[in-house]
């Protein structure tokens, strides 16, 4: 009779952990629509926008394209001087958040909603689009199917200051920021407001949902 513990042992040795494409696929394309809806919400308040948005908004003073047309173009830039300077960190979830955000930003242009919102309710609006901007992108990077363009743009920074990742970051969005606030995008209170809630909502889902099994996408095959 054989060993079947001596075999259950065997196998063991033999497991691979590899990456659940169908969940790489699924959070990436959620996790991209769920900060959409986070970034359509601080648009909307009126009070101030992330970096991106700051820019984005600052380009649409001198075209009439969509905001997430104008989204999806920057986004496809950066992946192109992503692409001949590392294209190793481009996946396929570099190109569902590229250029789906600005999709999914235009599908709730046409579909009209978060267009306004009653008056007296922007801090509630930003403050709630900040943390849902937050762990949309949270759910995104945990994914784990390639670098979002902005965050690519980061990484490149940081190379070529020898810096780290905090002052990379910071140097870029003040570069960004700047950029849009001179093209005409609005600087306000609800810019600090993004800057204070977005990292944390950030880090906390990316903490937090790999303690449940389903936000797992590595797996033992």
């Amino acid at each position: 009779m054989p060993n079947l513990c001596a075999k259950t042992a065997f196998e063991s040795e033999d497991q691979v952990i590899k990456p659940n494409i169908a969940k790489q696929l699924f959070f990436a394309i959620m996790g991209t629509f769920i900060a959409a809806v986070g970034v359509r919400l601080i648009v909307v308040s009126g009070l101030g926008a992330d970096a991106i948005s700051t820019l984005v908004l600052g380009i649409l003073q001198h075209v009439s394209l969509k905001f997430g047309t104008v989204s999806m173009l920057f986004n496809g830039i950066i992946l192109i001087i992503i692409f001949f300077y590392d294209r190793k960190m481009i996946g396929i979830g570099s190109l569902i958040n590229s250029f789906g955000l600005g999709f999914c930003l235009n599908i709730l242009d046409w579909a009209g909603i978060l267009h306004t919102i009653p008056n007296g309710t922007g801090y509630l609006s930003i403050i709630a689009g900040s943390i849902v901007f937050g762990c949309g992108t949270g759910i995104y990077l945990l994914a784990d199917a390639g670098s979002a363009a902005y965050e690519s743009l980061m990484i490149l920074l940081k190379r070529g200051l020898k810096s780290s990742v905090k002052v990379a970051r910071i140097i870029l969005d003040a570069a960004i920021f700047l950029t849009g606030f001179l093209l005409g995008g609005h600087i306000g209170w609800g810019t600090l407001i993004v800057l204070l809630l977005m990292g944390p909502s950030l880090e906390m889902t990316l903490n937090q949902l790999p303690k449940l099994k389903f936000f797992r996408v590595q797996e033992v095959k």
